[in-house]
């Protein structure tokens, strides 16, 4: 009997003899699977371990402090701005229009100094009208004084009457009385054509200037007429300057009249000068649960410019410096980290951190002595003292403000 299907193929029934085993068709993936977790492992542990950074480590940075003899005797340290004493805000005490300026900002003015004049044409011509109306009345009132002596003299012959020279006699003390009401004003005509001049009320140097030549302005209070507005220039006495602080009520009780300070700008942070509280001012912010007190520079120079930020440093006036004694290099005990068994902090350069090591001192509070390796005023990496192992050298992101 014959197959009913001679067509079928058959040859998809043979067996490879080449074919590996099953078992080992899986092992490859499985090996490199276990390859990639080994690695991450590694490198998760050198991550935090700190011998590699996939990603630079984010930092902040404080500065090493050098600390003056003085300095060590703080009793209250606070921030504040170089304020004037005395200080003059220009305005007119009328509406006009600028006609003529001499200020710039920066210039030095003197007590009485012309510095602006505001037109005054109209002013002018009011006063030459009121001048030519005063000698026409006194041309009637000369005519009027000899008609009332003509009157007297009739009265006094009996030809005349009483009632005439009372009428003449009227018409003098009346013209008289015209000629004050207008000599009033041409004195007060004369009076606005003062004003139209402004002087510099106190000597001192030009430190805003706000009106230009052609613009209208306005006394204070008048509601700012023109772009100017009230105040068109401000005139600060360099002489005067201080500084203002403003000190938490809590603190008060460390502060005394006359006690002595320092005081360092922002600017020139290395160079302090020496002064005094001159005053506490005698009321309280009830908001900022502050006082406000004003320090006197006494070897203020040039460098001191009004609106200044600055810092105070109260002293205790009992603390005297030992003689000879010097400054001493103080480093945060945060930003003190070991390396290689070395003891020193991470200098910040850059986008980079270089550890360099420093020999220390005694500790005092949160800061310690410097003995050598650092001068003071270099900045490095704060609070790193157990946030990570760190390298030698290596690549940091310094945190903006």
């Amino acid at each position: 009997m014959e197959p009913q299907n001679r067509t079928a193929d058959l040859s998809g029934l043979r067996i490879e003899r080449d074919e590996p085993p099953r078992g080992r068709r899986f092992l490859g993936p499985v090996v490199g699977t276990v390859a990639v977790v080994a690695v991450g492992a590694a490198l998760l542990w050198a991550r935090r371990s700190g011998t590699v950074a996939i990603r630079p480590p984010e930092v902040t940075t404080t500065r090493i402090a050098l600390v003056t003899p003085t300095q060590a005797s703080t009793v209250l340290t606070a921030s504040g701005y170089i304020v004037a004493r005395s200080k003059a805000e220009i305005s007119p005490k009328s509406v006009g229009r600028i006609a003529w300026l001499n200020l710039e900002e920066g210039q030095r003015v003197k007590k009485g100094e012309l510095v602006a004049r505001l037109e005054s044409q109209e002013l002018e011509a009011q006063k030459r009208q009121y001048l030519a109306t005063r000698d026409q009345i006194l041309a009637q009132l000369e005519n009027a004084k000899r008609d009332r002596e003509r009157a007297k003299a009739l009265l006094e012959d009996r030809i005349g009457t009483q009632q005439a020279f009372d009428a003449a006699d009227a018409q003098v003390r009346s013209l008289t009385a015209q000629i004050a009401s207008v000599e009033q004003q041409v004195r007060y005509t004369e009076e606005l054509i003062k004003n139209a001049e402004i002087y510099a009320p106190i000597d001192g140097v030009v430190t805003v200037k706000k009106a230009f030549l052609g613009e209208t302005v306005a006394p204070q209070g008048f509601g700012g007429a023109g772009s100017a507005g009230a105040t068109f220039a401000v005139i600060v006495d360099l002489g005067s300057l201080e500084m203002e602080a403003d000190i938490n009520e809590q603190n008060l009780g460390k502060l005394s009249l006359g006690q002595p300070a320092q005081v360092a700008l922002d600017a020139w942070p290395d160079r302090p000068y020496k002064a005094r509280l001159r005053q506490i001012v005698p009321t309280a912010d009830r908001q900022k649960g502050s006082v406000k007190v004003k320090v006197e520079m006494l070897d203020r120079d040039a460098r001191v410019l009004p609106e200044m930020s600055c810092r105070v440093v109260f002293l205790d006036p009992a603390a005297k410096p030992a003689e000879g004694a010097k400054s001493k290099v103080m480093v945060p005990a945060a930003s003190v980290v070991e390396v290689d068994g070395q003891k020193g902090a991470l200098f910040v350069g850059g986008d980079r951190a270089l550890f360099r090591p420093l020999v220390l001192g005694a500790a005092s509070g949160s800061q310690i002595e410097v003995v050598s390796g650092a001068a003071g005023g270099e900045e490095i990496v704060a609070d790193a003292a157990g946030a990570r192992a760190w390298r030698a050298d290596q690549k940091v992101r310094v945190k903006k403000d």
